[in-house]
């Protein structure tokens, strides 16, 4: 790594974009968040990234030009395949390793033609007929080998429409993240649970990722988040969506009871300034709790299609849409009887941290070669 090398992390979320920018001792050199209010994320980000760059430029008096960009898409999807190499003799193991990732490369380009490969997991590998959960470095010969892997991929037009818009502000994107994926493995590096599912609301949707012994199992997504509670507000009662926004926001500081039974807060201040509004407040607090209920019935169900048995995690509320579930005690019906709920969070700059953290600790391995090989860029590709 070259002296003086800066690390450029922008988290492209629904509701604010994030950008740090560390050098190489991954001390932060600039920071800052800029909020985002328009419906068309993609298209409307980027006056705003520009803004980022331009300040961020002018604050550490340098060039920023390489971006490791962090975002979220309903549109991804999660695919299994286990890959095996049975051998006549003993061979070098990263070799039959790179043999197997070429494998992989070329079966998801078959069936998953529309899909880019944003995430290669090691699940399990078993070598010669010992099961190990992580990639044995030390390991140099192996005669069998069965590996089982997990996949997150982002659809290649998602990614082609941001890529070229960066592109336009001479902007190049060396790394696509997924935000949540790496925000859940920050998450769980402060945790000590086997078994842990993170539910993360996000502005138009919400996505599930199931833990087991700190590797991801699963992930679903569902076309829902915060932005519907504040659309349901704003068409019962009748008023703009800006100001829905501001009066579900309000709770997210308070202390108060949604229940189906009718219950008054007793957060005063929160009910003078909605009372103010001539909104009524258990009918507010029940067009919260429906919609809360919808997502949250909609995504368990969605996984619970696996038969995915809940009784043992421990559920952990992330993202800014869930900073209604903070202080707030919320009476919902619970069919998927979780070990414990609880409510957590990252502050901006930590999740830029959290993409930081990945790149320098979450790579494939990767052979150094002096020529730039089929291999190599085959590595490179699945490394991003």
């Amino acid at each position: 790594m070259k002296k003086g090398h800066n690390y450029n992390i922008l988290d492209l979320g629904s509701s604010k974009l994030r950008f740090s920018i560390f050098d190489d001792k991954s001390i932060q050199q600039y920071s800052e968040i800029k909020p985002l209010f328009n419906q068309n994320l993609y298209l409307n980000s980027n006056e705003q990234i520009v803004y980022l760059i331009k300040n961020a430029e002018k604050k550490i008096s340098s060039h920023v030009q390489d971006i490791v960009l962090m975002f979220d898409t309903y549109h991804l999807i999660s695919v299994d395949l286990s890959l095996s190499k049975n051998l006549d003799e003993s061979s070098e193991l990263k070799k039959v390793y790179n043999s197997l990732l070429l494998e992989l490369n070329q079966i998801i380009n078959s069936n998953y033609s529309k899909y880019k490969i944003i995430h290669t997991i090691l699940s399990k590998c078993t070598i010669d007929d010992v099961v190990y959960a992580n990639f044995p470095e030390k390991i140099n010969k192996v005669k069998n080998i069965k590996i089982e892997f997990k996949l997150i991929c982002f659809p290649q037009k998602e990614i082609n429409f941001i890529k070229e818009n960066f592109n336009k502000n001479n902007l190049n994107i060396t790394h696509y993240y997924c935000s949540s994926y790496l925000k859940t493995l920050f998450y769980l590096e402060k945790m000590n649970h086997n078994n842990i599912s993170f539910l993360e609301i996000g502005l138009k949707k919400s996505l599930l990722l199931n833990y087991e012994n700190n590797k991801l199992k699963s992930i679903y997504t569902v076309p829902i988040g915060g932005y519907h509670i504040s659309n349901d507000i704003s068409k019962i009662f009748k008023i703009d969506f800006s100001e829905a926004e501001k009066i579900k926001k309000l709770f997210n500081k308070s202390d108060t009871e949604f229940s189906y039974d009718s219950k008054q807060s007793n957060n005063n201040s929160i009910l003078n300034k909605i009372l103010s509004k001539n909104i009524q407040i258990d009918l507010l607090k029940k067009v919260i709790l429906y919609r809360v209920q919808e997502i949250i019935d909609m995504i368990f169900e969605k996984s619970n299609s696996t038969n995915k048995d809940y009784n043992d995690n421990k559920l952990f509320l992330i993202g800014e849409g869930s900073l209604l579930f903070n202080n707030n005690t919320f009476h919902l019906n619970d069919k998927f009887e979780f070990k414990s709920i609880n409510f957590c969070s990252l502050s901006d700059v930590e999740i830029c941290e959290a993409g930081l953290k990945y790149l320098h600790n979450h790579q494939l391995p990767v052979i150094s070669n002096k020529k730039r090989g089929i291999f190599e860029k085959f590595f490179n590709l699945l490394g991003k």
